[in-house]
């Protein structure tokens, strides 16, 4: 898993986004948190653009230590907890005694 800072930026050529995202702030009571609102559309468009393949991979990688939980949390959102809880379940089912079933 590579290690980088939490500082690390994204840079795209922004544009018209720039713009109506400054003149927004201008006109809006208390302006608006440009940088939040990056973050926040860049994880929907993360999450939407993954196929459910990308999304096994991804907890598979997480599962092998090899991305971080947080990471891992950005691309799956709730799903993440979802597995998390599929997955106790079954295995508390691998564990359960079924000698009351056979017959």
């Amino acid at each position: 898993m590579s290690q980088k800072s939490l500082d690390d930026t994204i840079k795209f050529r922004a544009g018209p986004l720039k713009e109506a995202a400054t003149e927004l702030d201008s006109v809006h009571l208390g302006g608006i948190n440009i940088s939040e609102l990056a973050r926040e559309g860049l994880s929907q468009m993360l999450r939407r653009s993954m196929t459910d393949d990308d999304k096994i991979a991804i907890y598979e990688r997480y599962s092998a230590g090899d991305l971080s939980e947080e990471a891992t949390r950005v691309l799956l959102g709730d799903e993440f907890d979802m597995l998390q809880e599929d997955i106790e379940a079954f295995r508390e089912a691998v564990e359960a005694d079924t000698s009351d079933y056979l017959v």
